[in-house]
């Protein structure tokens, strides 16, 4: 087993969350990691056994062990029982184990060890094959499956697994799928069938997936869907049109008439997009915007202004971007009341 995958291991089981109380395997698999022989064909066969025996059971075992910094010769076969196992992956997407943070940044890294990782853990979050019907009742580990992979590169390998997706009966599931979809196929065709799905958010993240194409059929993709009824699905599409330098300044017109919109949904999702698009010409709006009657259009407001302050800091000093935030980013935030709440976090539509 290479070096660093032993380290993402370890790594995983210093940030696991194991049970307290010993089971009936410690003893038994304590023995096995700290005998001298531990590296032998008999020991490693025993470490099988004990995973087949009671692989919740070894799962608590092996991380009280392995967080007690053990450095025995058995540490080493150990770490392969539980690689070769799906032991992990189910940890990655438990709730009880990880944060979604944590399992995330530890997922960034797993795929370099393993590039079907996508694949594994989808099949995980969504076991039923493609005729059945009955979805599971707790979807909590399904959606933070998804969670997890949508932060991944984005792999042509996942298309037919996620097409399944996107007829599930739950909008979350469906909205995610339809992300993942249009990334990993590149395709503007497919989205512009989406922009006819009855659901906002689907339409929304179907268009955000198409953000790094550049093609002439991804423009008028983005052109179209700039005009949908939705301030979500609007939005992703002047981020993603701003993409192509030709199109700018048709976007920023277009953005400041969205800020000058009669509801306050299409004024938070204005401030989105300039808080996406990053170009300094938007921060008088912004500044505007501030000020405005609506809490979430505010609250939206100073969260982009904020994101290009630290890109003009940054790009004016990189030495001092660690350093303390700016008078705009501190001042604004003392006279706006609840200015760091997200009520209108639902943009990104995921």
């Amino acid at each position: 087993m290479e070096p660093a995958v032993q380290e993402l291991l370890r790594d995983f089981f210093h940030e696991a969350n194991v049970q307290v109380a010993a089971s009936d395997i410690d003893l038994a698999l304590q023995r096995l990691v700290d005998d001298i022989h531990s590296d032998s064909a008999v020991c490693k066969r025993d470490l099988r056994r004990l995973l087949e025996r009671d692989p919740a059971g070894f799962f608590q075992s092996a991380g009280r062990i392995l967080k007690g910094g053990v450095e025995t010769t058995g540490v080493g076969p150990l770490l392969e029982s539980l690689w070769s196992s799906p032991l992990l992956l189910n940890g990655l997407i438990d709730p009880g184990t990880l944060s979604l943070h944590t399992a995330t940044a530890l997922a960034k890294r797993w795929v370099a060890f393993d590039p079907m990782l996508d694949i594994k853990l989808l099949q995980m979050g969504f076991p039923l094959g493609e005729d059945d019907v009955v979805w599971a009742a707790d979807l909590v580990r399904p959606k933070r499956a998804l969670d997890i992979v949508s932060e991944l590169p984005p792999n042509r390998h996942v298309l037919l697994a996620v097409a399944k997706l996107l007829r599930h009966g739950d909008s979350h599931i469906r909205s995610k799928a339809a992300l993942l979809y249009s990334r990993a196929s590149k395709n503007p065709d497919w989205v512009r069938k989406m922009l006819a799905e009855p659901d906002a958010r689907v339409r929304a993240n179907a268009v955000e997936g198409l953000w790094e194409n550049r093609s002439p059929f991804a423009i008028a993709l983005f052109k179209e869907a700039a005009l949908d009824p939705d301030h979500r699905v609007a939005a992703n599409a002047l981020v993603g049109l701003h993409g192509c330098s030709e199109e700018r300044g048709e976007v920023l017109d277009l953005v400041q008439n969205m800020a000058r919109n009669a509801d306050p949904l299409a004024r938070s999702a204005a401030a989105f997009v300039m808080g996406q698009i990053m170009d300094g010409n938007c921060t008088p709006i912004l500044e505007k915007l501030l000020h405005d009657g609506d809490q979430g259009v505010r609250g939206q407001a100073l969260r982009s202004l904020i994101r290009l302050r630290r890109q003009e800091r940054h790009e004016a000093a990189p030495a001092v971007a660690a350093e303390e935030p700016s008078p705009v980013e501190t001042s604004t935030v003392a006279v706006l009341p609840n200015a760091g709440a997200e009520p209108h976090a639902e943009l990104r539509a995921s």
